[in-house]
C-alpha cells in the first residue's frame, strides 16, 4: 500500500472518530439539556410562584412531566388564587380554591374559613336558614355550632312574631335551653292551649300533631284579628263602636239607651236590655239607659279593661284580674273572685274565664267543667258556651258537636251563634220557629246574639241585623264601624 492510500485511510479512520466523538458529544449535550431544561423550568415556576405570579406559572406547570410535581405546583397556585379571592372577600370562589389546593399548607382550615364567613354574611343579609345550615356544616369550627344554634332560633323568634306559632313551636323544642327558647315554647303552648298551667299546657301542646298544631295555630291567629266588643244589642236596640272610637247606637231609646253621642276614646262596648256601657281608652266606663236597677252607676270604675252586661246589671274586669258589678243580684260572690281573663254577661247570668281555664259562673251553673281551657266564652239564660282551641264549640247544655273551626260565640235568648275560620256564621237555634237563615253571608267579623235580633259587623265595617225591627235597631244601612 503506497503512502497516498495510507493517508486516505488513516484520513477517513480520523474522520470516523471525530464523528463518533461529535455524535457522543452531541448525546451528552442531548441528555443534559434533557435534564436541565425541566430543572430550568421547574426552577422558573418556583420563582414566579415565589413572587405570587400564579396565572404565568399554571401554563409552565402544565409542561411538567413529573405527575406529583405538578400536583403540587397546581396546589401551590390554587392557594395562591384561594389567598387573592380571600382577601377580596369573594369567600365562595376561595372556599373552592383551597379546597382544590388540598392539604397545602393551612388549605383545609382556610376552606372552613370560608363557609364561616360566608355563613356570617348570609347571616347578615337575613337568610337565616342558609346561614344555619352554613354554621351547622362546620361542626367544632370556632363558635359555628352556637352560631348555628342562634340562626335558629332566630327564625323561631321571626315565625312567632309573623303568627307562624306552629313552626316557630317546632324550632324552639330542638333548641332545648338555649337562651329562653323553653320560655318562649311554653308561652306558645300556653297561647295555644289557652291553659295557664306549664306543665299541662306544654304536655297538651306536645302531644298533638304538627297537623293539629299548625290548625290550632291557625285558629289562634284568626281569633286574634277579630274585632273585639264592637257590636251589641240590649232587647230592642243595637250598638256599635266605630275604628275612631266614637259609638252609634239604633232602636229603642225610652231610657235614652241610645244617646251615645257624647261617648269618645272608646275600645268596647256592651249592651243589657235597657243599657249600654263603653269602656274608654282610660280604663273609666260610661253608662247610659235604664238605671233603676243601678246597673249604670259605674262613674266610680277605674282601671277597667273589659266589660260585659247582662238584661239588668253592667260588670268591669279590672288589669289585676278581679270582678266590678253593679245592678239587679247581689255580686258579693263574683266580686270576690281574683285571676279572671275574661267575662260575659246574658240575661241573669255571668260567666268569668280565670287565666288558670276554669269557669266560674253566677249563679252557679250546671255542667260547665267540659268548658275549661276554652278561648272565648259567653253565657246567657241557664248556659255557657265556649270556644276550645281546636275550633269545636262546647255547651253546658246545647250540643254543638257538629260545629268547626269556629272562632267566636255569642249566647242569645233564642239562639247560639257561632263565628267560624271562613268567616260564615253558624246558629243553633232553641226553637225550629225562631231559625233565620244565616247562609247567604260571608266575610263576617263579629256577630252579637239577642232575643229577637242578631248583628252580624261583615268585612267592610257594614252591620246587617236580623230578626225584629219594630224599635227600629235593625237601622244598621249607614253604619262603617272600620
Amino acid at each position: 500500500m503506497d503512502n497516498e492510500q495510507k493517508k486516505t485511510r488513516r484520513g477517513v479512520l480520523l474522520l470516523i472518530a471525530a464523528a463518533t466523538v461529535l455524535f457522543f458529544a452531541a448525546l451528552w449535550g442531548v441528555c443534559v439539556l434533557r435534564e436541565r431544561i425541566p430543572q430550568r423550568r421547574a426552577e422558573k415556576i418556583e420563582a414566579l410562584l415565589e413572587s405570587g405570579d400564579a396565572a404565568a406559572a399554571r401554563p409552565l406547570i402544565g409542561r411538567v412531566d413529573d405527575e406529583a410535581l405538578a400536583e403540587s405546583f397546581l396546589a401551590r397556585c390554587d392557594y395562591l388564587d384561594a389567598e387573592a379571592a380571600f382577601a377580596r372577600g369573594d369567600w365562595v370562589a376561595a372556599r373552592e380554591l383551597y379546597a382544590a389546593a388540598g392539604s397545602f399548607e393551612d388549605s383545609i382550615d382556610k376552606a372552613r374559613l370560608c363557609d364561616y364567613r360566608r355563613a356570617e354574611e348570609l347571616l347578615s343579609a337575613g337568610s337565616l336558614e342558609e346561614a344555619e345550615a352554613l354554621f351547622s356544616s362546620l361542626g367544632g369550627f370556632e363558635d359555628a355550632a352556637d352560631r348555628a344554634l342562634g340562626c335558629r332560633y332566630e327564625r323561631a323568634a321571626a315565625l312567632e312574631s309573623a303568627g307562624e306559632l306552629s313552626e316557630a313551636a317546632a324550632l324552639f323544642e330542638t333548641l332545648g335551653g338555649y337562651l329562653d327558647a323553653e320560655a318562649r315554647l311554653l308561652r306558645i303552648a300556653k297561647t295555644a292551649t289557652n291553659l295557664s298551667d306549664d306543665e299541662e299546657a306544654l304536655d297538651l301542646f306536645r302531644g298533638m300533631s304538627p297537623e293539629a298544631r299548625e290548625k290550632m295555630a291557625a285558629l289562634g291567629t284568626a281569633r286574634a284579628a277579630l274585632p273585639q266588643d264592637v257590636i251589641a244589642v240590649g232587647f230592642y236596640h243595637t250598638v256599635g263602636l266605630r275604628a275612631d272610637g266614637s259609638v252609634v247606637a239604633c232602636g229603642d231609646d225610652s231610657f235614652g239607651q241610645c244617646e251615645v253621642g257624647a261617648l269618645h276614646d272608646v275600645t268596647a262596648v256592651a249592651a243589657g236590655a235597657y243599657h249600654t256601657l263603653a269602656l274608654h281608652r282610660d280604663g273609666t266606663v260610661s253608662a247610659i239607659g235604664r238605671n233603676s236597677e243601678k246597673q249604670c252607676d259605674t262613674s266610680s270604675w277605674r282601671d277597667v279593661k273589659a266589660v260585659a252586661a247582662s238584661d239588668y246589671a253592667s260588670f268591669g274586669l279590672t288589669g289585676d284580674g278581679t270582678l266590678l258589678c253593679t245592678g239587679f243580684y247581689d255580686y258579693k260572690e263574683p266580686e270576690s273572685w281574683s285571676g279572671l281573663a275574661a267575662v260575659s254577661g246574658g240575661s241573669y247570668n255571668l260567666a268569668a274565664l280565670r287565666s288558670d281555664g276554669a269557669v266560674w259562673t253566677y249563679p252557679r251553673l250546671k255542667n260547665t267543667d267540659g268548658l275549661r281551657g276554652c278561648v272565648a266564652l259567653a253565657v246567657n239564660t241557664g248556659y255557657a258556651v265556649g270556644v276550645m282551641p281546636d275550633g269545636s264549640a262546647v255547651s253546658s247544655v246545647f250540643d254543638l258537636s257538629a260545629w268547626r273551626d269556629v272562632i267566636a260565640v255569642s249566647a242569645g235568648g233564642t239562639a247560639i251563634l257561632g263565628l267560624d275560620l271562613q268567616g260564615r256564621v253558624l246558629a243553633h237555634f232553641f226553637r225550629a220557629g225562631d231559625a233565620i237563615d244565616f247562609s247567604a253571608f260571608t266575610g263576617v267579623k263579629a256577630i252579637a246574639a239577642g232575643g229577637t235580633h242578631f248583628a252580624l259587623v261583615l268585612d267592610d265595617g257594614s252591620v246587617k241585623v236580623l230578626g225584629e225591627n219594630s224599635r227600629g235597631e235593625a237601622e244598621t244601612a249607614d253604619w262603617d264601624l272600620f
